[in-house]
């Protein structure tokens, strides 16, 4: 007892082993995960999310724990996401960021996604996961039927290995088109399903007729149920011309039993539509400038009608090696006040943001800074949804991407947002991500 007594007493008056300091390249690093998380808590929901989801991906195998942190993050933001679009493309983000840390959670977070019309969402996630497993072909083929279980219809994997397996293994080919055809939405079937059903049926119709004509059963089924019905007249009639090709593809007499049964395969012949060839007109299409001399081009160019072709050829002509400083500086203000005059739209953003960094680099930082606010500003009208995309007078904004690229441009010539008078959360979160990655690589 008295052994065990000692024995104890020593451990706990002995000093406790200090965990190791961290190097100056740790905290670093510390610092700027810290920096970045604050700053994606207060960017707008879409933004947040991808800058937690960046750098995770950044972080990647090194600092696993951290990273599984920002992806809890992220998944816990996204219900946070209005948009059902945004939030279906950032939930296929997220999945395929979880494969490389937890296979299974990233399989749980594709279970959740939604799907529509347009986009199979759980599909798209499950498509990532088998990307990610494709080295290994085993559990790559294993995770494409845990995606047809799990509701992923529109699989380009699976049509892909199909497409391959219909060429070296026919029982193989027929035992994954039977999953495919037992994975068709049972009653929230959209056009698309149908059509990617069909699609795999041509290449199962070859070599095994019963499963193609089973297929077939399902789509007739399909589209003429009382929920595709609602649907455009025109998109119903594509989907029965479709029908109607294959049947007629793998036996015609098949075809003509099936147009007695349904009425709707009987279709007139599909009419031509000539497509009238448009004379150019002579402002449409940009002259080539290249050859001439600086003051011919410039001549040239103020020619130009249209306002955005003007400003993308001053800006072209503002980089040519044979000007002087001051033939350059004087174009590329030209070009900066043809593009202030710009409607708002894509044109408008990105030869802002090119002038910008073209000032910065030449140290013009007046006008590198004018040309950011201008910028600056022409963001806060396309982009103030606070989502990734903006949809403003007609007109698709990609905010999430214009400022990614951005930071891109600024961080290649090390021009930081303070010289040129920017203050945006999401560009300073990018360029601290961007700043993270090269200490990791």
């Amino acid at each position: 007892m008295t052994f065990w007594l000692l024995g104890f007493l020593w451990l706990a008056q002995s000093p406790q082993r200090a965990a190791p300091e961290p190097s100056p390249r740790e905290k670093e690093i510390n610092v700027l995960v810290g920096q970045i998380r604050r700053l994606a808590a207060s960017e707008p929901v879409a933004f947040g999310i991808d800058s937690r989801l960046q750098t995770a991906d950044v972080l990647g195998a090194r600092y696993p724990s951290v990273a599984s942190e920002l992806l809890r993050d992220s998944q816990s933001a996204l219900s946070g996401v209005t948009d059902p679009a945004e939030q279906g493309l950032l939930g296929v983000r997220l999945a395929r960021a979880w494969a490389p840390l937890d296979l299974e959670q990233a399989e749980r977070v594709s279970r959740l996604l939604g799907r529509d019309a347009e986009r199979d969402y759980v599909a798209r996630a499950y498509d990532q996961l088998y990307l990610f497993l494709e080295p290994r072909p085993v559990e790559a083929r294993r995770m494409v039927t845990n995606g047809l279980r799990a509701g992923a219809f529109r699989l380009v994997s699976a049509s892909r290995i199909l497409e391959d397996l219909s060429q070296k293994d026919r029982q193989a080919a027929a035992e994954l088109f039977s999953e495919i055809l037992a994975a068709f939405p049972a009653a929230s079937y959209f056009p698309e399903d149908v059509l990617y059903l069909l699609e795999q049926s041509k290449q199962i119709a070859a070599f095994n007729r019963p499963l193609a004509i089973e297929a077939i059963d399902k789509a007739v089924g399909a589209a003429t149920s009382q929920r595709l019905r609602e649907q455009p007249r025109d998109t119903r009639e594509h989907l029965f011309r479709q029908i109607a090709a294959l049947l007629g593809s793998i036996d015609p007499a098949l075809l003509a039993q099936y147009k007695d049964e349904w009425k709707e395969l009987d279709l007139p012949p599909q009419p031509e539509i000539a497509i009238a060839a448009q004379e150019e007109k002579k402002g449409d299409v940009s002259p080539d400038v290249s050859n001439l001399s600086y003051s011919e081009a410039l001549s040239e160019v103020r020619r130009m009608e249209s306002l955005s072709d003007r400003a993308a050829e001053l800006i072209k002509l503002s980089r040519r090696e044979d000007l002087t400083p001051q033939q350059r500086a004087s174009v590329a203000s030209e070009a900066l006040s043809t593009t202030g005059k710009l409607p708002l739209s894509d044109d408008r953003l990105g030869y802002l943001a090119i002038l910008s960094r073209d000032f910065a680099r030449r140290n013009e930082l007046a006008n590198a800074s004018l040309a950011a606010h201008l910028l600056s500003e022409a963001f806060a009208q396309a982009c103030d949804c606070e989502r990734a995309t903006c949809r403003r007078d007609g007109q698709e904004f990609n905010c999430l991407q214009n400022v990614q690229d951005f930071a891109e441009y600024l961080d290649e010539f090390k021009v930081s947002p303070e010289s040129m008078g920017l203050d945006n959360i999401s560009l300073e979160s990018r360029l601290l991500i961007l700043k993270l990655k090269a200490l990791l690589h």
